[in-house]
């Protein structure tokens, strides 16, 4: 997605209001790295925008090292801001088709910035993750997700809108919302989940959803 299509101004506002169940989304992130983790991991945070999932991570792992990852400049400086006074994070402006960041992490995360990528490139970034993760690792991502089928699709469409609706966002964020999904290249989870299979992720899991999102989560051997 190009730079111009966010404003860094409005982001973390509009987050709750534009996706359903956003405490449950990110939270199951957060509970399940804070479970699989030592005290003091490492963490790559891919498409990071302005932080919010990493802010989420130093609230249950203040000592965490986290490395936050994003091809937009405005963005990240949004999340330089939040983290001014905190000495163990750091950012770097990159592509998700860029070599990613020297390993060994104890987890990688990401959040809805995956399903910009092609599908071919969603499933070589998958297998570049596995590859800077330490055995045991993990790697999780709060997404957008496609239905199974265009009948469920299109009850999702509905039920996303509900959501807008009912969280009074204004209209003229929901066109824009709108506009933002014409670069989505959604898929499924549970062929999400094969593909995490396929690059050699151990055990993968569905940890929440509600309708077009969800969290899900690989580990290494």
């Amino acid at each position: 997605m190009t730079t111009e299509l966010w404003n860094p101004a409005t982001f973390d506002a509009l987050r709750r209001q534009l996706i359903p169940s956003f405490d449950l989304l990110y939270g199951s992130a957060v509970s399940v790295v804070a479970m699989s983790v030592p005290r003091r991991p490492r963490i790559l945070d891919l498409g990071a925008g302005t932080g919010l999932l990493s802010a989420a991570l130093l609230e249950r792992l203040p000592d965490a090292e986290l490395l936050l990852v994003d091809r937009s400049q405005p963005m990240l400086a949004k999340a330089v801001q939040r983290f001014e006074t905190v000495e163990h994070v750091r950012t770097l402006v990159a592509d998700l088709t860029d070599p990613l960041p020297v390993g060994p992490f104890d987890a990688v995360v990401s959040g809805l910035a995956i399903h910009h990528l092609p599908h071919e490139g969603k499933r070589d970034l998958f297998a570049r993750i596995r590859d800077v993760l330490r055995p045991g690792g993990l790697f999780v991502n709060v997404e957008q997700v496609l239905a199974p089928t265009p009948a469920i699709e299109a009850l999702y469409d509905r039920q996303h809108e509900k959501h807008v609706h009912d969280s009074e966002t204004p209209a003229d964020e929901w066109a824009a919302g709108r506009e933002r999904m014409k670069h989505d290249i959604c898929i499924d989870v549970d062929t999400q989940l094969d593909w995490l299979r396929q690059a050699g992720y151990a055990q993968v899991d569905c940890l929440a959803k509600d309708w077009r999102f969800a969290t899900y989560a690989g580990w290494t051997a």
